[in-house]
């Protein structure tokens, strides 16, 4: 008798799952600060707090696809509930997209560093991952982008305010990309934290082809309840609606959205704590000599600490054995000694700057 290993398609074998072992690490030690996902270190307010327990009396039920959500959200961007569909986070918005357009053998161009679950995803469904190097300077390397489009290319993926390096594509940039016609997933997940918060959603009327995804888990501080969102043309949202698993974000988690949602109190409170949060991690890394930070425009902040010449696995590991948990960038096909850090609390945030500038000190001799 086969082992059941032989009737594996072939590309989900070759394919390496995106890791999450560090969230493992972090919840297995919760005295650890999380600085690491880039979460909103903020908790949910006492408005979304008490929706979920109203939500919760209802849990015997089957929920819907969140029609009131949906219409909220559309309307939020000038467009309709029909150009809105729900996921268990962007997570499962970027699983279905992909789904939806790629199959074995198809081309997915990917400018990197960003969000690895985006090639993850890809690679489940044997598609082929173009990847194009941002610039020295972490812009997108527009010549190379149009060159690495192809027959074969089914999906572009653009995210801004990229992550990890936290800036911004220019929209004639952006339109020249639209303009080839390729089906292209425009992740907004930071939009909110933006300096000049200014979505790029209205393009969808001119580019039906064009996706902007969006997320409960980074200004609203949800990551928990999993709940991420897609705005797109009515007609892909109906192909989407076919790929996409029935009821896939939970009762609960639609109330958490909407009283998140309506909490603008709550969501200025975050926004505030962020862009002050990044200012200072920014201001303070950049005064160590050597050291660079880079500006950023979502919830944390990328820092080029090479002149320390150490592994970025090392630079986390000493972090972490202070109690402080940051992402080492080497998984970002980043070059050595970059790290990335998510802003926290003020009392983190200084915490963070204090251990990392004793522990720079020592190996800089300053």
């Amino acid at each position: 008798m086969k082992p059941a290993e032989d009737f594996i398609v072939p590309w989900v074998k070759a394919a390496e799952p995106y890791s999450d072992k560090h969230m493992d690490v972090a919840w297995e030690n919760p005295q650890i600060i999380r600085m690491m996902s880039n979460e909103n270190l903020l908790a949910p307010s006492e408005n979304v707090l008490e929706a979920i327990v109203e939500a919760a009396k209802l849990g015997n039920l089957y929920p819907g696809s969140g029609p009131q959500l949906r219409q909220k959200l559309g309307e939020a961007s000038g467009l309709t509930a029909d150009h809105v569909m729900l996921g268990n986070g962007s997570t499962d918005v970027i699983n279905t997209v992909v789904h939806t357009f790629v199959a074995p053998g198809d081309e997915v161009v990917i400018p990197v560093p960003t969000f690895p679950m985006y090639e993850a995803r890809v690679k489940v469904v044997g598609g082929k991952v173009v990847q194009v190097p941002l610039t020295t300077d972490f812009y997108w390397d527009m010549p190379a982008i149009l060159k690495a489009v192809t027959p074969s290319t089914k999906l572009i993926f653009i995210c801004s305010p990229n992550n990890p390096s936290g800036n911004q594509i220019l929209e004639e940039d952006l339109l020249k990309i639209l303009d080839l016609g390729i089906p292209t997933f425009f992740d907004e997940a930071y939009y909110e934290l933006e300096d000049n918060v200014a979505t790029r959603a209205s393009l969808i009327k001119k580019y039906p082809h064009m996706m902007v995804n969006r997320t409960f888990s980074k200004a609203f501080g949800l990551a928990g309840f999993r709940v991420g969102y897609l705005l797109c043309d009515p007609k892909l949202a109906g192909y989407f609606n076919r790929v996409r698993i029935p009821w896939n974000v939970s009762l609960i988690a639609i109330a958490a959205a909407l009283a998140g949602l309506e909490d603008t109190s709550d969501q200025d409170r975050k926004r505030r704590n962020v862009i002050e949060g990044r200012e200072y991690i920014f201001d303070e890394i950049n005064k160590i000599p050597g050291m660079r930070a880079y500006p950023s425009e979502g919830n944390f902040v990328l820092i080029d600490a090479g002149v320390l010449n150490k592994d970025s696995l090392e630079i986390r590991d000493q972090m972490s054995a202070k109690g402080i948990y940051i992402r080492p960038m080497s998984g970002h096909n980043m070059s050595r000694g970059f790290i990335r850090i998510t802003v926290g609390t003020p009392d983190q945030n200084r915490l963070f700057i204090q251990v990392f500038k004793e522990y720079a000190s020592r190996i800089l001799g300053i």
